[in-house]
């Protein structure tokens, strides 16, 4: 799935960017060698991965590497990694799978950055007060909510994916939220909760394949958005409530149905993005391109 690039005589492995942090892949016979390189040539971290010359069981060699601050895993359920509770200066982590064992996040005071797929081995304790971004996928709580999660103080980005009952009430424990995605939940309906951030520094708010949402306009409480995207969220019966929305710069909606067909509301806007319909008001020619302008 991730391809990974290698370099010098030496043909170390490397991972990133830019969908991860540059890392070198820690290979089993040659790990002292694998650090080194890192060190060396200032690499922003270590993956590991079961399927990229990893052939130990657990990640016990970490004990001896406790500056570790960026950590990708790869094929977690294959591993062992108890032993990343030694890493007291990780900053970043992400695990692709679902390990076996048990992950307390308050082992790492400093993580900034944490990229999961959600296990019931997976403990939200401690005050997290360094976390700013957090992508949580196939989130499965007892409440179908977020009200099982602690209050994380300076979250800044938060991302739901793939939460077949999940639901937003709860999102007000994260107060400082900045940007928003929500993706594949299909059970969501309601966006009422957003209302909480009608004072808020949120500036970017997307949904996509979340057909079963029933008021989008719930959004238009949410003053300072400058992106907002519904694609593949259902039937939206007007646009009007972008009207609410004084600061929005991008709006988009592909694979979503404007029942109305009046896009009017989009004219101001630097960039939207939709699938044209014969009965729509306006065609995607008649907008600017991403980042660009109409043509005379």
């Amino acid at each position: 799935m991730y391809e990974p690039l290698t370099v010098g005589e030496e043909k170390f492995q490397l991972l990133g960017p830019p969908a991860f942090p540059q890392s070198i892949f820690i290979e089993s016979h040659r790990i002292d060698a694998c650090m080194d390189y890192a060190a060396r040539n200032g690499l922003a971290g270590i993956a590991i991965s079961a399927l990229s010359g990893f052939k130990l069981s657990d990640l016990s060699f970490l004990v001896r590497f406790p500056s570790v601050e960026h950590l990708t895993i790869l094929h977690a359920d294959m591993l062992d990694i108890s032993a990343i509770a030694t890493l007291k200066d990780l900053k970043y982590l992400q695990m692709d799978g679902t390990p076996r064992q048990s992950v307390n996040l308050s082992n790492f005071p400093l993580l900034r950055e944490l990229r999961v797929q959600w296990w019931p081995g997976l403990q939200f304790l401690g005050a997290l007060t360094s976390l700013r971004t957090l992508m949580l996928s196939h989130y499965k709580p007892p409440s179908d909510d977020l009200t099982v999660l602690p209050a994380i103080p300076h979250l800044e980005d938060l991302s739901l994916v793939q939460s077949r009952e999940l639901v937003l009430s709860g999102i007000a424990r994260f107060p400082q939220i900045k940007k928003l995605a929500v993706y594949y939940l299909s059970s969501l309906t309601d966006l009422s909760p957003l209302a909480f951030f009608a004072n808020s520094v949120m500036k970017s708010l997307e949904f996509g394949n979340c057909p079963k949402i029933t008021n989008h306009n719930e959004v238009r409480v949410v003053r300072s958005l400058k992106r907002l995207a519904f694609n593949q969220c259902g039937e939206i019966p007007s646009l009007a409530f972008l009207n609410e929305l004084a600061e929005l710069e991008s709006f988009s909606f592909v694979g979503t149905n404007i029942i109305d067909g009046d896009l009017t509301p989009c004219l101001r806007l630097k960039f939207a993005g939709f699938l044209d319909k014969r009965h729509y008001s306006h065609r995607r020619a008649d907008f600017p391109p991403a980042g660009g302008t109409l043509s005379a």
